[in-house]
């Protein structure tokens, strides 16, 4: 077999053409053309580094760029090797190209089925660790885009408003090393997505939401659901599959903690749907290498 290198995306008809001959040898999951991943592909968050032998593209690596309330984040979005390379050290290459260039973010973190033992062993060998906890994900698909009455429960759901209101919900979820002037800014730019849940006045719980659109859907990421009280937290997840429907997008999605009992119970009401367990892999930035743009 030839030797295989590894290079950055260079944003052209063949490079999606070779990248989606890969994901459909491997997931055959990819709903889209290469025309329309060209486009998708084109975004300023998107990071891609192909796998390649004697200009056949063999592998890839996808990342998005994220603004979640624990810090500027790469979201290994989708990770692929030809079956006929594989085992040859291609995946965890690729891993590493996107570790010098993830940019500005505090974490890379990634999510992989607990039934696929090669791509933990491609993670751990590029320096990502696995959290002790497996997740269970639970997905929404948005089959149509008429609104539903939200669930009774005495309050309302809406957008945050102010900067005050902002440093609100960052009180709802400490720890969060993310200042309320910069998650003001994030929900400004549209990276991020809060809604508060009040109650005679006061903020009692807040969803956080991420939008991306990936090689393989657009949807929304429910990534955390700070604050209290069961009846506003299902208000919330109402609320979220709204804001789904109004943007045109196919899926929600949530990875619910194996230990998170109550939100589980909450998401399925509202008709979400569970897949598989997972494992959560974070890795922090590696510097670039000399020459790299």
């Amino acid at each position: 077999m030839g030797a295989w290198s590894i290079r950055r995306y260079a944003g052209t008809l063949a490079d999606a053409r070779g990248l989606l001959a890969v994901e459909q040898k491997t997931f055959r999951e990819c709903p889209y053309t290469a025309d329309e991943l060209l486009n998708r592909l084109a975004a300023p968050e998107q990071r891609v580094w192909l796998a390649e032998v004697a200009g056949q593209v063999v592998g890839f690596v996808a990342g998005i760029h994220t603004w979640p309330l624990h810090g500027a984040c790469m979201e290994v979005d989708l990770l692929a090797v030809d079956p006929d390379w594989q085992g040859q050290g291609i995946a965890t290459a690729l891993l590493l190209a996107l570790r010098r260039d993830a940019g500005h973010v505090q974490t890379l973190r990634s999510v992989a089925n607990v039934h696929n033992p090669a791509s933990d062993g491609a993670f751990r060998r590029a320096g990502f660790r696995s959290a002790d906890e497996i997740h269970d994900l639970l997905l929404y698909r948005v089959r149509g885009r008429a609104r539903r009455l939200p669930p009774p429960w005495g309050g309302i759901v809406r957008p945050l408003q102010t900067p005050q209101e902002a440093a609100l919900f960052a009180g709802l979820a400490p720890g969060a090393p993310v200042p309320a002037g910069r998650i003001w800014a994030n929900c400004q730019a549209r990276r991020v997505t809060l809604l508060g849940a009040w109650l005679d006045g006061t903020m009692v719980a807040g969803v956080e939401l991420l939008e991306v659109h990936t090689l393989l859907y657009s949807g929304l990421w429910l990534e955390s659901v700070p604050g209290q009280g069961k009846q506003a937290r299902a208000a919330l997840i109402a609320a979220t599959v709204e804001v789904a429907k109004e943007r045109q997008l196919d899926k929600v999605g949530c990875l619910v903690p194996q230990t998170g009992w109550l939100l589980r119970a909450q998401l399925l009401a509202e008709g979400f749907v569970p897949l598989d367990s997972y494992r959560i892999w974070t890795a922090t930035p590696l510097p670039r290498e000399a020459g790299q743009a």
